[in-house]
């Protein structure tokens, strides 16, 4: 095998003492390296792309080298000597196959339990090999072993396998234990301790799902994972599971709803009146009891490519096409929706996009924003009290970009909607998800 000259290598570096010698030391370096490179890596990619079939391929080796060299064993020591090697190599496999299963599956103190076990018994297996065969078997178990430190570097927090069975499951049972004392804490007024968990989303998985299994609120698991909208694919990730129900807003937000929180709570924030915390290498700024408001779960509910509502609540009062105008009385094409509602009302963009135009003062339209959503479609915000962006910003889904007013032509405070695709007025109704 290759690893043959590296280890003769590294022996005679130790007994002759020659590392002080800078070319040998580099050649040492330098077949590492290359070891490192076509064999180390491409095994490492495949341990953490699929850890199962991995650990299954390389414990499938160990057991046929090991046979090999029981055989071996047993014509050289005689047939009591073979048992004897036999028997300790089962104990030794079924040790080290029970330990990775462990940590894989998240109890990794019962795998180390089992792996100081094996250790022993390893040892005890190896004296009974030739010189070549232990290192064949060790370089095998380090192999074996790299699917561990993967899973390792991969879970900070314990790893939860599934939602199936708590009974069966003692990290499940514990993670739903410490979720209960939480809130339990919560409601007598106490301060509970904020921990975390993993999970690796399967098939069928949505954030509804995860909620339920969890007890632990949409808004919470959304926000600790970036997670965009109630539609986000999950299946294959492996999601952060709090403890602590409440909104986690990363010190840098990334989604829509995201940056929606930080500017609804960007004074609190600011002031330090909420505790940061680092959630697996990032920072996070915790507001304990806090829940989406009724704007941003009716933004979180609607998928990306589908458009919101620009009002939290309205009344329908003109609809798109021709009508009679209120304040003319005169048959005229309506280019829009009218929505009434209380003056001042949250005005939010339907669509993430750019501001292309403001106005101020508009006979007809009074104080209006037109939003740039790309791809030709354009929307139109009118008799507005205020407008609170500037021209080319840009605006995420759901942002609050002004208050319904009483500017330009208007009979009473409501919205004036348009939408236009390439040019053309289209009814926004085709467009909205509700």
């Amino acid at each position: 095998m290759l690893q043959e000259p590296v280890f003769y290598c590294l022996e005679i570096c130790m007994i002759k003492k020659l590392f002080s010698s800078t070319a040998v030391c580099s050649l040492f370096i330098l077949a590492c390296t290359a070891l490192g490179l076509v064999f180390v890596f491409p095994l490492w990619k495949w341990a953490t792309s699929s850890p199962e079939t991995y650990s299954a391929a390389v414990l499938g080796a160990i057991a046929l080298a090991a046979i090999y060299a029981l055989v071996k064993s047993c014509k050289k020591h005689g047939v009591k000597a073979f048992f004897s090697a036999l028997t300790k190599f089962v104990l030794s496999a079924g040790g080290i196959s029970a330990f990775v299963y462990y940590v894989l599956h998240g109890q990794k103190l019962l795998g180390l339990a089992v792996l100081i076990a094996a250790a022993g018994i390893c040892i005890a297996l190896s004296l009974l090999l030739s010189k070549k065969t232990r290192r064949i078997t060790g370089a095998l178990l380090i192999a074996a072993f790299l699917p561990v430190l993967a899973q390792a570097t991969e879970y900070r927090y314990p790893h939860i396998p599934n939602f199936l069975s708590r009974s069966s499951n003692i990290i499940l049972a514990q993670y739903q234990e410490e979720v209960q004392n939480a809130n339990k804490l919560v409601r007598a007024g106490k301060e509970p301790e904020l921990n975390f968990y993993t999970y690796t989303a399967q098939k069928g998985d949505n954030i509804f799902r995860l909620s339920a299994s969890c007890s632990v609120p949409q808004d919470s698991i959304a926000t600790v994972n970036h997670i965009a909208n109630s539609y986000a694919e999950l299946e294959g990730q492996t999601l952060i599971l709090p403890t602590v129900a409440g909104l986690y807003i990363p010190l840098t937000p990334k989604t829509d709803i995201e940056i929606l929180l930080a500017k609804e709570y960007s004074v609190a924030l600011l002031a330090g009146e909420y505790p940061v915390c680092d959630i697996n290498g990032e920072q996070f700024y915790f507001i304990r009891g806090k829940y989406f408001s009724p704007e941003e779960r009716a933004f979180f509910l609607t998928p990306d490519d589908e458009m919101t509502l620009p009002l939290a609540s309205y009344v329908l009062t003109s609809e798109f096409g021709m009508r009679k105008s209120p304040i003319s009385g005169k048959w005229l094409f309506h280019r829009g929706i009218d929505m009434a509602a209380p003056l001042g009302t949250d005005v939010m963009a339907c669509k993430s996009g750019k501001v292309q135009e403001i106005g101020a003062g508009d006979y007809v339209y009074g104080n209006y924003i037109i939003l740039d959503h790309g791809k030709g479609m354009t929307s139109r915000y009118a008799h507005l009290k205020d407008v609170l962006v500037a021209k080319d910003a840009s605006v995420g889904k759901g942002e609050v970009i002004g208050h319904v007013g009483l500017t330009g032509l208007t009979t009473g405070p409501h919205l004036h909607f348009e939408i236009k695709l390439n040019g053309s007025e289209k009814n926004p109704r085709e467009f909205l998800n509700n």
